[in-house]
């Protein structure tokens, strides 16, 4: 997979860590299982303030954050218009979406309060990776995670929320970890 392949890169410039044990079991896309499997560590920090990873708090932290987003929103579904959050019924308009909460499991998040999700709808290798939750806006990409978080971290792609204005930097500090 390309995109596995160039996250590695990017993130592991003199090779992957030495693997210490399998992802979890639990359905998520191909690229991510791909990713944590050829590293073999369930979480990447980065710069110590990016973090993403599917350990085995992955589901606890996803119904924390929907909670979250339910108290905070009031409303079981997110209206993204633009990259705002609006009151649900408010008139959707091309690149406006829906998005139920219940729908979206957390894998990862910045120092500033935003959160990276998969929108856990259909076949695993067709969710999308919504970002947000941080006041500076939402958005949703449907490239695959692992494509997402190289163009996050390469500095190839803009993210409303993740703005990550210093990066890219010449390299990464990134640590690994495994639950």
């Amino acid at each position: 997979m390309p995109a596995v392949d160039a996250l590695i890169d990017l993130l592991f410039p003199d090779g992957p860590p030495e693997p210490v044990g399998p992802p979890p079991a639990w359905p998520m896309p191909s690229d991510l299982r791909e990713f944590f499997t050829r590293i073999g560590y369930d979480n990447v920090e980065v710069d110590n303030r990016f973090a993403f990873g599917i350990d085995r708090y992955f589901f606890q932290r996803s119904v924390y954050q929907q909670d979250v987003l339910w108290q905070v929103h009031e409303s079981e579904v997110l209206a993204i218009r633009g990259t705002w959050v609006r009151t649900p019924g408010t008139p959707a308009y091309e690149g406006d979406w829906d998005v139920a909460v219940d729908d979206l499991l957390c894998f990862g998040s910045d120092d500033n309060g935003n959160q990276l999700y998969l929108e856990a709808v259909g076949d695993p290798d067709d969710w999308a990776v919504v970002v947000g939750g941080g006041g500076v806006g939402w958005a949703r990409y449907t490239s695959g995670a692992t494509a997402y978080l190289h163009g996050l971290l390469s500095g190839d792609l803009h993210c409303p929320a993740f703005t990550l204005e210093d990066w890219p930097e010449a390299t990464l500090d990134v640590v690994v970890r495994h639950h």
